[in-house]
């Protein structure tokens, strides 16, 4: 699970980052990601909180229910719902104007969508353990792929694109890790699966090991991007890492790997859409049972391929909705709300101590 989260996060990661914390923390940009550890160390003590108190084999949905009751708790699921639905749309776009901008301007976006979204449809209707095993072959692609661009970017950057930091560079890089934590809150639909979740022995390490590795990987990935290319050009681009990929090569042996790179990156979205449509099959089936699951996938996907193709009808449309407003989304949802919740969850625990 720890490997589908990390897959599924690194196509939002390329495209947020850096060209979005570069606008406001220049040469200190890559900072963003180390900074954000502490945080995402904190949220991950707060979800550890809410499914320790929670009974058994609950995920996310139903820790809302078990917390707010049936009522508030299902509004809440279904606001998670409409949201991961958006995300999907969005997500979808962005692939398919990533392909055609890579070289297939002449095609037609809705057959990349309709091949992408063929196999979520086909993957989503399978065990969620089938799913996750599919991913550690998409992760063993992408981290190839990134290890390569990200070792050969660096040996050729410019070191005066990023260093020195200086203590007045902080307070920039401070406020652009809201950057980082908006592409990590979208994380929060993992925690509807909770319930399908084995927890072992070392577990606790183990993602702790994991998130400080993600947080090591969004500051590689800034250094090497803004040390080939600045921070003014960095924040100009709409997805900068893909410009530094095109460069990549190593005469005698290969040149020009951006289309491969571009090629490979749609396991990240596929693992990214599939996690969703996940979090809403569990979600469905929390509100309305077995039939709910039965028809939640189907139903899900149909309104993903409408959405990316009507509500976004275009590039410009797509990049205008995956700005702030995404990554408040994902900071409201993946931060706020989950941390109110375990406030609540204590009280109401509290309560029921005082009271006995």
């Amino acid at each position: 699970m720890l490997v589908l989260l990390f897959t599924a996060l690194l196509s939002p990661m390329v495209r947020a980052l850096p060209a979005w914390t570069a606008a406001t923390a220049g040469e200190g940009a890559w900072l963003t990601g180390l900074l954000a550890f502490p945080v995402l160390l904190a949220m991950g003590w707060i979800f550890r909180g809410l499914f320790h108190a929670a009974p058994a084999d609950s995920g996310l949905a139903q820790i809302f229910q078990t917390v707010l009751g049936k009522v508030l708790g299902g509004g809440l699921t279904i606001i998670y719902g409409i949201w991961a639905l958006f995300l999907l749309c969005l997500q979808a776009r962005l692939y398919g104007e990533r392909m055609l901008a890579t070289g297939y301007r002449n095609a037609s976006v809705t057959v990349f969508l309709a091949v992408l979204l063929a196999l979520v449809l086909w993957m989503g209707r399978k065990k969620l353990s089938a799913f996750t095993r599919a991913t550690e072959v998409f992760y063993l692609a992408l981290a190839l792929a990134l290890g390569l661009v990200l070792a050969v970017s660096i040996q050729d950057l410019t070191p005066e694109n990023v260093l020195p930091v200086w203590v007045s560079d902080l307070p920039g890089a401070a406020a652009a890790t809201l950057v980082p934590l908006g592409v990590a809150g979208a994380g929060v639909f993992m925690a509807f699966l909770g319930g399908q979740i084995t927890v072992v022995e070392g577990d606790r390490r183990r993602c702790v090991r994991w998130l400080a590795a993600g947080c090591l990987v969004m500051a590689a990935l800034q250094f090497a991007v803004l040390g080939q290319l600045g921070p003014d050009l960095s924040a100009q681009l709409e997805e900068p890492f893909f410009e530094v990929a095109r460069g990549v090569g190593i005469n005698g042996a290969f040149q020009r790997v951006e289309s491969v790179v571009v090629a490979l990156w749609a396991f990240s979205d596929l693992a990214l859409l599939g996690l969703l449509v996940f979090a809403c099959r569990n979600m469905s089936e929390t509100l309305w049972g077995e039939r709910g699951r039965k028809w939640s996938v189907p139903v899900v996907v149909a309104l993903t391929f409408l959405g990316a193709v009507f509500l976004f009808p275009d590039d410009f449309t797509a990049q205008g909705a995956a700005s702030e407003g995404v990554l408040f989304g994902n900071l409201l949802l993946g931060f706020g709300v989950p941390a109110l919740l375990r406030l609540v969850q204590k009280v109401k625990r509290a309560g029921g101590r005082a009271h006995i």
